[in-house]
C-alpha cells in the first residue's frame, strides 16, 4: 500500500540522518536501470550493523546482488570502519544464503528476530591490514579513473567563474600516463569499488608546476565523495610521498584551485606549503595556487 511505501522509504532515507549509514540504490551501469536496494539496517532489536539485499526478481541470476554487497561490505570496513558485519536471512531463503557463502560469510546459527527466526550470517575484517585493497594502477585502469576525474572536475564548478567549463582528461591521455614508467599511480578499490587513487610523476614536462629535476610532481589526488573524512586521502598520499622519495626525487609540488579550502586544509596538515600567491590558471579558468613539501 502507498501507507506502507511511505514507510519503507522513510526508514531507507531517515537511516542516513540517525545512523550515518543505510541503503544505496542499485542501478545497471549500461542502462541505468533501477534493480533494487543494498545497504545497511540498524533499527532497534538488531543484533549489529547488518548489509541486507532486495532485488527486483528480473535481476535474480545476474551476480548483481553479490557484486553491490560486496560493495557495500568493502564500504563498510573502510569509510565506517565496522570491524564485523552481519546479514540475516530466513532459513528457507536458498538464494540470499548463496549470496552470503559467495561473499565469504559464515552462518553463526538462528537467533530470534523482531520479525521472526533468521540465521545469522556473519563476516568480518580480515587481519591482513588492507581491506582498503590498495594496488598499483595499470593502463587498464585509464576509463574507471576517468570517470572518477571526471565528475570530481565538474565539481569545481562550485567554486569557478560563471560559464566555465572543467577540463576533461580523455581516456587517452590517463592511459599514455599511466604507461609511463618515470611516475606512479596506486588505487583504491574496496569491495571492488574504485574509492579513490593518487599519481605521481617528475615535475619536468608536466602541465602545471615548477619545471625542477629534483622534484615530482603529485598530479592527482582524488577520492570518491563517500570517503571523504576517512582516511583514504592520508593513506593514498603516502604512497605518493614514500613513491616520489624512493625514485630520488627530493621535494614534490602540486596545484589545487585557490578556493579549494578543504583540499588546501589537507595538504597543509600534511605539512605541504605555498610556494607563491595564488595566480590565473588558464587550464582551470580560475585562480591555482602552488604547495610544496621537501620528501
Amino acid at each position: 500500500s502507498a501507507y506502507d511505501a511511505y514507510g519503507n522509504l522513510a526508514t531507507h532515507a531517515g537511516s542516513w540522518a540517525l545512523r550515518g549509514f543505510g541503503g544505496f540504490v542499485v542501478e545497471r551501469l549500461q542502462d541505468g536501470a533501477f534493480l533494487g536496494r543494498v545497504g545497511f539496517i540498524e533499527p532497534p532489536g538488531w543484533p549489529q550493523t547488518e548489509v541486507g539485499w532486495k532485488l527486483s526478481r528480473a535481476s535474480w541470476g545476474h551476480g548483481y546482488a553479490t557484486e553491490a554487497a560486496r560493495a557495500v561490505i568493502g564500504y563498510g570496513f573502510t569509510a565506517l570502519d565496522m570491524p564485523e558485519l552481519c546479514s540475516l536471512i530466513d532459513p528457507d531463503n536458498v538464494g540470499s544464503a548463496a549470496v552470503a557463502r559467495r561473499l565469504g560469510y559464515e552462518n553463526t546459527g538462528p537467533i530470534e528476530t523482531p520479525f521472526g527466526i533468521a540465521d545469522r550470517w556473519v563476516i568480518r575484517r580480515g587481519d591482513d591490514g588492507d581491506p582498503w585493497a590498495f594496488r598499483p594502477a595499470t593502463p587498464g585502469d585509464a576509463a574507471r579513473i576517468g570517470i572518477n576525474l571526471r565528475a570530481a572536475m565538474r565539481r569545481f564548478r562550485d567554486i569557478s567563474p560563471p560559464g566555465w567549463t572543467p577540463p576533461e582528461p580523455t581516456d587517452d591521455e590517463l592511459a599514455e600516463m599511466l604507461s609511463d614508467p618515470a611516475g606512479g599511480c596506486v588505487v583504491s578499490e574496496p569491495g571492488g569499488v574504485l574509492a579513490g587513487h593518487v599519481s605521481w610523476r617528475p615535475s619536468v614536462g608536466a602541465r602545471s608546476g615548477p619545471q625542477d629535476p629534483a622534484a615530482a610532481y603529485l598530479g592527482q589526488l582524488y577520492v570518491e565523495p563517500g570517503w571523504w573524512g576517512s582516511p583514504l586521502a592520508t593513506k593514498l598520499m603516502a604512497f605518493a610521498l614514500d613513491g616520489a622519495a624512493s625514485a630520488g626525487f627530493t621535494r614534490i609540488h602540486l596545484v589545487t584551485p585557490a578556493a579549494s579550502g578543504r583540499a588546501r586544509r589537507f595538504y597543509e596538515r600534511l605539512g605541504f606549503r605555498t610556494t607563491g600567491p595564488a595566480a590565473e590558471d588558464a587550464r582551470f579558468g580560475m585562480p591555482t595556487i602552488v604547495y610544496a613539501r621537501d620528501l
